[in-house]
């Protein structure tokens, strides 16, 4: 069923959709330089196994999943009966994280965390997006950052405060472009959905449910996080999603517990502001397979003293190209960016193997082993000179 039409915004070089008054989901409406790469909503969920991926051959890395893949589940959280998963749970760590990752979808080319933004990921030749989940008042899991609506919204108020109803109402498009005008928050349902067409791997921040992610959170705040944790991890099971292809993160260590009790199987990153200095006793009391930091805020010393444990490490949110580079060089296992495509252009001219991390640096460009594959014909004309690596 065609959902809707697409334009170009002629101001800024923006993907932009306009949607039909009778679609019923607002945020799948896709662009025609996007066709080729978004197969039709038509089209049968994917039931084949996705493709072998090689293990990350740093041998700390190795030694790190072999040694601290699975943790026991924490007997305090009352987890719910049906809370079963129909795929295989395994003790074996799936394959590595990407070493970029499109913080919020592109949000520098689409308004952040919108179907909007997953696509532009794809068509850039992005692999792996983030996004944030948060609960609506009425308890619907959606895809949001803020507490409140007022920064990238037509509405105002906390989310929490909410309703499903009232969310899908609100325009998310046009503080970012005109031209995205009537784009949608999307529940997370459809958003992992929509990764799973694009064949893009899904990184889900449950949020934090207090203002600071510094901030110690109390009792209530705490409750909050459970619950969306739960939801979540609830929403996963009934998507039957890949835990090859999707992954957990958080700064609250109770929604980790709930996700390391539901889904021991699904990855887990621990996200932190300041590098504590018991990080890694946390990190593998919850069983993470990684820990997210704020490059800002780390020094060099601090970053090369934590890649010695071997715990893979990723900071966020590095759009400096160079800085990305310079980042990894000193020991971390990649980064989250506002700008994934030319961070990812600038590691490979950098002679960075994207696929094997600092165990394919190169001492040249001239002998580099990954190299771009160029975009679609069909794309943009902006995007046909971003190799799509």
């Amino acid at each position: 069923e065609e959902r809707g039409v697409g334009r170009r915004c002629t101001r800024c070089c923006h993907f932009a959709t306009t949607r039909h008054e009778s679609s019923t989901l607002s945020s799948t409406a896709s662009t025609p330089a996007l066709r080729t790469l978004v197969p039709a909503r038509t089209r049968a969920p994917r039931t084949a196994a996705p493709p072998s991926r090689s293990p990350s051959t740093s041998p700390n890395h190795a030694q790190y999943a072999r040694t601290h893949t699975m943790a026991a589940a924490s007997s305090a959280i009352n987890i719910p009966q049906e809370a079963t998963s129909s795929r295989k749970m395994t003790k074996a760590l799936p394959h590595p994280l990407p070493m970029v990752i499109g913080h919020r979808g592109a949000k520098e080319i689409a308004p952040e965390n919108t179907i909007a933004a997953m696509r532009a990921a794809k068509a850039v030749g992005t692999t792996c997006v983030e996004v944030d989940v948060m609960l609506t008042k009425d308890g619907v899991p959606v895809i949001h950052h803020d507490n409140t609506v007022d920064r990238c919204t037509t509405g105002a108020g906390r989310l929490q405060d909410l309703n499903w109803a009232e969310l899908r109402e609100l325009d998310v498009g046009s503080h970012f472009c005109p031209d995205f005008k009537d784009e949608r928050i999307p529940t997370m349902s459809e958003l992992v959905l929509e990764c799973r067409l694009l064949g893009l791997d899904l990184n889900i921040e449950i949020k934090h449910s207090n203002d600071s992610n510094m901030a110690v959170a109390n009792a209530e705040e705490v409750e909050r996080e459970v619950e969306l944790a739960t939801v979540t991890c609830t929403t996963l099971l009934s998507l039957d999603a890949d835990p090859e292809r999707v992954f957990l993160s958080s700064f609250s260590i109770a929604a980790l517990e709930v996700a390391q009790a539901m889904l021991p199987h699904f990855r887990r990153s621990y996200l932190v502001s300041v590098i504590p200095s018991n990080w890694e006793t946390t990190v593998l009391r919850l069983g993470c397979v990684s820990l997210n930091f704020n490059a800002s805020k780390s020094s060099k010393e601090e970053i090369e003293a934590c890649a010695r444990t071997g715990v893979p490490l990723y900071a966020y949110t590095v759009n400096d190209p160079a800085r990305a580079a310079k980042l990894i060089r000193w020991g971390l296992a990649g980064v989250f960016s506002d700008v994934p495509h030319l961070v990812r252009r600038h590691l490979w001219r950098e002679g960075i193997d994207l696929k094997q991390g600092l165990q394919g640096l190169r001492r040249s460009n001239s002998s580099l082993s990954c190299s771009p594959t160029g975009s679609p014909q069909s794309a943009l004309p902006f995007l046909q000179t971003v190799p799509a690596l």
